[in-house]
């Protein structure tokens, strides 16, 4: 069995390979942190003072740099904002909604037909559920971005938060990567958290499909302890991820998260000397666009904690809903 660091080892060598450097956000955001006017400078549209190494580097690559440093800096409020509105019972519970127009045909009104569902439908459901509930915060969340904004400009003043996301908004609007497909903040930080929730989704599924037999409490840890083995995912350029998702086979045609982990997958294995489950490094192909240099990883890789608040929401309803128990019948 491969060491349980070859993945992040191998993943980051694709890159290279694929011709692209990475570009690390923390010392940027580190640095707004010291000095708040660097939002509104010249030198973070510019690769943030990094050199271009090629001379036909993308324009979009310029535009990654930026737009994921201020989505980064705007997360770490994001996080907090979440965990503000989590909708809890008087025992701790997560409350989750019914969603609209759902495709699995279940009920939070009905408990008795969710137990009673075949595991994958609930699974799915759940899924769906979730990333509504997380839609509705984020979108709670921008409506308080931009009112900051607003205020801002009404008063005559300027906050950080305001700064950010003026800039972020204006880089956006005349983006190349992102403007003629009309993304914003809003539908990128609910594409962004969709993925993170699907991920720690198949993370927790894949534990008793490649480790059967054991207690819920027993999964649990495992997932939380193996939580780290899949970070690098979040780590690298947004092609390698969909590359690796495809081969994979956790990534579903439609591109939606409410799918459950296929039993024929193949992106996460069980390491029995490690007791972790890992990633499949011979999964990994070098994957770029024409002229893509520059990567920097997921913008909530560097908020902290985001993606591990991602994944104790999923560890919750998992544990809320018996799941571990109840995907105990399929077979790997």
């Amino acid at each position: 069995m491969a060491r349980t660091n070859d993945f992040a080892l191998t993943y980051a060598s694709a890159h290279e390979e694929a011709g692209m450097t990475r570009i690390n956000l923390a010392p940027i955001l580190h640095r707004i942190a010291e000095e708040p006017s660097y939002l509104l400078s010249e030198e973070l549209l510019t690769l943030a003072g990094h050199c271009p190494a090629h001379a036909d580097t993308r324009k979009e690559d310029f535009e990654k740099v930026a737009i994921n440093t201020l989505l980064g800096f705007l997360y770490v409020d994001l996080r907090e904002h979440i965990i503000a509105r989590m909708p809890l019972d008087e025992t701790g519970h997560l409350v989750l909604s019914t969603p609209p127009d759902s495709p699995h045909g279940l009920d939070f009104a009905d408990p008795d037909g969710i137990e009673a569902a075949d595991p994958d439908r609930v699974v799915g459901f759940l899924r769906d559920s979730v990333c509504h509930l997380l839609d509705a915060i984020i979108k709670d969340w921008a409506i308080k971005v931009m009112v900051e904004e607003d205020r801002c400009r009404t008063e005559g003043t300027i906050t950080d938060m305001a700064a950010a996301g003026y800039v972020l908004g204006r880089e956006l609007q005349k983006s190349v990567l992102h403007g003629p497909s009309g993304y914003d903040m809003l539908s990128i930080t609910k594409t962004g958290s969709h993925t993170a929730l699907h991920v720690c989704w198949n993370l927790v599924e894949a534990a008793p499909l490649l480790r059967p037999g054991l207690e819920a409490a027993a999964y649990d840890d495992l997932a939380r302890r193996s939580l780290k083995q899949v970070l690098p995912l979040a780590m690298g350029s947004l092609g390698m991820l969909c590359q690796f998702m495809a081969a994979g086979k956790i990534e579903a045609d439609d591109h939606q998260a409410i799918h459950p982990l296929r039993p024929d997958q193949s992106a996460f294995l069980y390491d029995p000397d490690k007791d972790l489950i890992v990633l499949n490094t011979d999964l990994i192909e070098p994957t770029a666009m024409a002229g893509e240099r520059h990567y920097t990883g997921c913008p909530a890789f560097y908020a902290n904690g985001l993606i591990n608040l991602y994944m104790e929401i999923v560890l919750t309803l998992a544990a809320q809903y018996g799941m571990y128990v109840r995907l105990q019948g399929k077979s790997a």
